[in-house]
């Protein structure tokens, strides 16, 4: 049986943050902001996505779903290494694995902000 997840961690209501810019395989630029938790030598415990795909568009709204969902997970206590190696990947032409989604390229970046 597995462990029961850690409650939910809450965050102060001032904490330090980040905005990061992370590159899609396709051209896209994509603004992250992150959430730092002070208490824990600025270990990420919040996504929010900033800007980069047309207000309204439905890439728009999976960006701004994965964040959340990212979020939940790193305030349930797991750290963007578990989660990023659970996602997918696809052998890019150089013949190198890489995120086959979004999702995976904001764990990734997460996992390269950690303090």
């Amino acid at each position: 049986m597995k462990d029961a997840p850690e409650p939910r961690h809450n965050l102060p209501g001032r904490r330090p943050s980040e905005t990061l810019t992370i590159e899609t395989p396709d051209g896209h630029t994509i603004h992250l902001s992150v959430g730092y938790d002070p208490k824990e030598d600025g270990r990420p415990r919040e996504v929010f996505y900033s800007a980069g795909f047309r207000s309204g568009s439905a890439l728009e709204f999976q960006i701004q779903d994965a964040c959340v969902l990212i979020s939940l997970l790193l305030q349930h206590g797991h750290r963007p290494e578990d989660i990023a190696k659970s996602l997918a990947r696809a052998e890019q032409p150089d013949g190198t694995m890489a995120y086959a989604s979004v999702t995976g390229l904001i764990a990734n970046e997460l996992i390269r902000a950690q303090h």
